[in-house]
């Protein structure tokens, strides 16, 4: 059998869906010609590409639901995305994706930029940038004060990039860049007081800009401009994404199995044997692991993998994420007069408007978010405190709030036994050797999912990774 990229977007999907619930363990081994280990979008679109060849598939997830990192809270106003928000133009392969899975997109790029931009509240007091520039309490490097705090990191290393390729961004010839975040900000005359307030507060990747390595900021940096220059538009599941997953997995022919977790892999001549927590056993000639790696560091793989990727697998970290919804009784930025969106240097961080109502001038809810140190700090709080706490914050900055917040839901990707993050970044000194060895096939191991891309981010680099190990396989 054969594939090629063209194959991949030809042909009918199959049709039906098999849900098996977790159960009692089983000695009775169950096999198929591949078995894809995680039901996000990557381990769907290789169960799809492969099942489109002929293969006998089976897709065995660990939660009780697909999606992965999807993740969408249909029954609140609005339905709030709590990780994958959208995809701008220059995703052509999700855009594809959800054509063929049957989806309707929206265009919702319009309603982001819509009204008075985020508003700054520094030391308990909301600031214009004006003010900011100008405000004694401002650290940032007299060419850069006017600069609001969540605009300085990115715009620094955007105008200062220490690698002028971004797509060789992990190439050793730039190990000279693998060191840490704020060693370039430090570079760029940021003080430690600067460095703190517009990175460490809210970092992007890692706890805080020590934790990361220049060369996967430079990545991400330079993925972002390639989106933007590719149009401004974004685009998202009309109802919520994560109905592109649950369209993708009903699609499919062979089962969708819920509720297990993989305990252990055991390599062998003949392929893998996966046995899962509550000893039911699956057996295949090839397997397609998808797992994030902070959930693959609790799977026992017999025989192991080689010294880079077991170094991966066991240091690679993943992004601390907490989110708080909220809704409002009334458009208390009404009665105060500043936008809805905030940035702030206290508990409440970042908030941001949500306006998936009937028009963009209505706010479905705010979502407040924590990262990094900030998120972890939410987390050991526990939700009901964290949510209390923040909505006390924002009443405290914004009178005009004050009993008008609702809270509606706390998530921690961090908390997240089978994600532990939103998404994996590399350290200072790994950014050189771990990329494209996690990528490697281990004996019939293939390994998939956005962390084993290189070139490409979010959802269009779990589809590419998918197809990368179709290929694999098939190829063989």
């Amino acid at each position: 059998m054969s594939l090629n990229r063209r194959n991949f977007m030809l042909g009918t999907a199959g049709v039906g869906l098999t849900l098996l619930a977790a159960g009692c363990g089983s000695q009775t081994v169950k096999k198929y010609d591949a078995i894809v280990l995680g039901a996000g979008i990557s381990g769907l679109h290789a169960a799809r590409l492969l099942e489109q060849s002929g293969l006998t598939v089976a897709v065995i997830e660990a939660r009780d639901r697909v999606g992965g990192r999807i993740l969408s809270l249909t029954d609140l106003p609005g339905h709030p995305e709590m990780g994958f928000n959208s995809m701008g133009s220059g995703y052509g392969r999700g855009l594809d994706t959800a054509s063929q899975a049957g989806v309707e997109l929206v265009e919702v790029g319009h309603r982001y930029t819509y009204g008075q931009p985020t508003g700054l509240y520094f030391q308990g007091k909301h600031l214009s940038r004006e003010e900011w520039a100008t405000d004694p309490g401002n650290p940032f490097p007299d060419a850069l004060k006017s600069l609001m705090p969540f605009e300085l990191p990115f715009a620094v290393l955007g105008q200062n990039s220490p690698i002028a390729d971004w797509t060789k961004w992990c190439d050793p010839a730039n190990a000279e860049f693998d060191n840490s975040f704020a060693a370039f900000l430090a570079q760029q005359g940021l003080s430690e007081e600067a460095i703190r307030l517009s990175y460490d507060h809210s970092p992007y990747h890692g706890r805080n800009a020590r934790d990361v390595s220049t060369m996967m900021m430079s990545y991400n940096s330079g993925f972002v401009q390639n989106q933007i220059a590719a149009g401004p538009e974004s685009f998202a599941v009309r109802g919520g994404n994560i109905k592109l997953p649950e369209a993708m997995a009903a699609g499919l022919k062979g089962e969708v199995i819920l509720g297990k977790p993989v305990a252990a892999i055991e390599q062998s001549a003949g392929g893998a044997i996966v046995t899962c927590r509550d000893g039911s056993r699956f057996q295949a000639e090839k397997l397609v692991c998808s797992l994030p790696l902070a959930a693959l560091r609790h799977v026992d793989i017999s025989p192991g993998l080689s010294e880079l990727q077991s170094k991966a697998v066991k240091e690679v970290n993943y992004q601390p994420i907490s989110i708080a919804f909220l809704t409002a009784k009334a458009p208390f930025w009404e009665e105060d007069g500043f936008a809805p969106g905030m940035w702030s240097d206290g508990f409440s961080s970042n908030v941001i408007p949500q306006r998936y109502g009937a028009t963009k001038e209505e706010v479905t809810g705010l979502m407040v978010q924590a990262r990094g140190n900030l998120a972890l700090e939410w987390d050991k709080l526990g939700a009901e405190t964290a949510l209390a706490r923040v909505v006390a914050d924002i009443e405290n900055l914004r009178p005009a709030a004050k009993g008008k917040l609702e809270a509606r839901h706390y998530h921690s990707w961090a908390g997240e036994e089978f994600s532990g993050g939103a998404w994996a970044y590399y350290g200072p000194g790994q950014a050189t050797v771990l990329p494209r060895a996690i990528a490697e096939q281990a004996g019939p191991i293939s390994f998939c999912g956005e962390h084993t891309e290189t070139l490409s981010r979010g959802v269009e680099g779990a589809l590419a990774s998918a197809e990368r190990v179709a290929l694999e396989i098939l190829s063989a």
